[in-house]
């Protein structure tokens, strides 16, 4: 068990995930995060269960790792929170009620290791394997896959465009003969099998009528059903190019058309890759050739999973004289083309790349707590993030991409905005997570990149009129005391936009004192880095050939990363 950090608050944050709810409802709110971190963990699947040990209710963490459940009743309640490649994690018991909680749920990074398994020891086909063993430990990891596109299905969070196609083929299923494909719109999801509880009973394999015979597929929800682990066993073996085989069979008490197969898994990462079945307890005849099937599964980055595309082939038999004969090969099946959001946003695009991304604030912890804006340069997509700090770029072209991310303020200043290149490819989506650049962080990457010197800062100083107008070559002269053995490291001036660096400082000395002089950019910026913490500097900046026109002195107060000094030329200056 772990505990929990509880509070009797509604976060205004989780309240478009609440919905609309019934009055007995006890919303159960919350946040999942890294455990030593605080990073907040997306795409984490939460349920909650009562005391009595049932599921009441489950969800996908957002981009923020936030979650808004239902407890329907008060009274007793836990959480359990699954990652795949992560172990589970379940929490103390907490009593839900009319008062909105607000959890924190702390996850240890704790990978889950699939690989080096000694799939020996589960060579032994089990009946819903015992926990620690290895065949269990795999299963747990394609179980949460699965269990998260069932819930993707039920949620209803995307609409699918399919290509769904029916192919006759030879006799031996080596060429196509007759090839019809049609485009579907607006479906909620690939695929969706019969109820499992039919397929237990009447088999995956059914007559319908005189002639015709149904061959059925098991989606997501038919594989995590009590009724299918009761009737089936399941193995691991091993696989290639670093996958590990989950192998499932019907028990041998199994009469009716059934399925066996494989579920393949990433050992490295613990996901799930596709599914491979053949049919079982078929009729006796070689001429009922190779039937099965196939289903291939993809995650999306924000923790969603959904089918790509799924197939399935079934012979083609006749009776000639009452010898049953097969006489080629009927696929049917389908292509996921496009998977668009509730907003219409295409997420998934067969013939286009798709970055998705998130912006946090300085820290990686949470989203920024101001307005930003992302673009990919030389294009025209442009936009402001989601409360979350999500975005997404969809119709891009395939190779790399520059994901921008200006921060309004630095921008204002001419200040460099911070840069991803990212490589999207047709069909993928692909992720970025972009912090949001501090000023700390923009001057170190200009003083020469982080990490800089401990316990030291920069300063950013800006020269303006009144009407805060940047007093571009405008003369800066910095002097303090030469004892303290300070030397000015990096360019009198910050990158711009374009990368490229600024001057370096005229050194001087002036009895005691180390003098430095520049001259402020179009910008109206000066820079010094590295400065050590206590260090007071006594600064004069005037016009060329005039007199100085404003003073200042600027302390660099001990802890601070970064200081950043409006000077207004002959007006009093202040500290931002």
């Amino acid at each position: 068990m772990r505990r929990l950090l509880l509070a009797a608050l509604l976060v205004p944050p989780l309240l478009p995930l609440l919905g609309a709810r019934p009055a007995e409802a006890q919303p159960v709110l919350g946040i999942v995060v890294e455990e030593g971190t605080g990073m907040p963990v997306m795409g984490a699947m939460v349920m909650l269960y009562d005391g009595g040990g049932e599921r009441v209710d489950r969800m996908l963490t957002n981009v923020a790792g936030r979650f808004a459940l239902d407890a329907r009743a008060a009274g007793p309640h836990y959480l359990t929170v699954e990652r795949i490649g992560y172990t589970t994690l379940t929490t103390d018991r907490f009593n839900a009620g009319p008062d909105n909680l607000y959890l924190t749920i702390d996850v240890p990074i704790e990978p889950v290791a699939l690989t080096g398994l000694d799939v020996e020891s589960g060579r032994r086909c089990e009946v819903r394997p015992e926990e620690g063993r290895v065949t269990a430990r795999v299963w747990d990891e394609v179980r949460k896959a699965l269990t998260a596109e069932a819930w993707t299905r039920e949620a209803a969070l995307y609409r699918y465009t399919l290509a769904r196609f029916s192919r006759a083929l030879d006799r031996d299923g080596d060429n196509v003969l007759a090839d019809t494909t049609r485009i579907t719109t607006n479906r909620d999801g690939a695929f969706t099998s019969a109820p499992i509880e039919r397929l237990a009973a009447e088999g995956f394999v059914q007559s319908e009528g005189d002639s015709a015979t149904t061959y059925y597929a098991p989606d997501a929800g038919a594989l995590i059903s009590d009724v299918f682990l009761d009737t089936h066993c399941m193995g691991v073996r091993e696989g290639d190019d670093g996958r590990i085989a989950l192998t499932f069979e019907p028990i041998p008490e199994r009469r009716v058309p059934d399925i066996a197969g494989v579920l393949w898994v990433d050992a490295a990462t613990g996901e799930l890759d596709r599914l491979e079945y053949d049919y079982r307890n078929l009729i006796r005849s070689s001429e009922i050739g190779d039937p099965g099937g196939e289903v291939s599964f993809v995650r999306l980055p924000n923790g969603a999973w959904i089918v790509r595309d799924w197939r399935i082939r079934m012979p083609r038999l006749e009776s000639i004289l009452g010898i049953i004969r097969r006489y080629g090969y009927h696929d049917e099946g389908g292509v996921t083309r496009i998977v668009t959001d509730s907003r219409g946003r295409a997420v998934l695009d067969a013939e286009a790349g798709t970055i998705f991304g998130v912006v946090t604030d300085s820290l990686g912890t949470g989203p920024p707590g101001e307005a930003m804006f992302v673009d990919i340069p030389g294009t025209a997509t442009g936009m402001i993030p989601d409360d979350d700090g999500s975005f997404l770029f969809s119709g891009l072209d395939a190779g790399r991409h520059v994901v921008r991310l200006q921060r309004p303020l630095l921008s204002s200043w001419g200040l460099a905005a911070a840069e991803v290149a990212v490589d999207a490819a047709l069909g993928e989506v692909a992720y970025v997570r972009v912090r949001a650049p501090s000023v700390a962080d923009v001057l170190a990457s200009s003083c020469g990149g982080a990490p800089r010197p401990p316990g030291t800062a920069a300063l950013l100083g800006r020269v303006t009129t009144l009407e805060d107008v940047p007093a571009g070559q405008a003369r800066v002269t910095v002097r303090w005391p030469a004892a303290t053995g300070y030397t000015p490291t990096g360019p009198a001036t910050p990158h711009d936009p374009s990368g490229a660096a600024g001057p370096a400082w005229e050194l001087g000395r002036d009895g005691h004192f180390v003098t430095a002089s520049t001259t402020t950019d179009a910008r109206g910026l000066f820079l010094l880095c590295d400065l050590p913490p206590g260090l007071r500097l006594a600064a004069t900046i005037g016009w060329p050939g005039a007199e100085p026109s404003a003073r200042t002195t600027i302390f660099v107060e001990p802890g601070v990363p970064a200081v950043v000094r409006r000077v207004v030329m002959s007006t009093l200056d202040y500290m931002m």
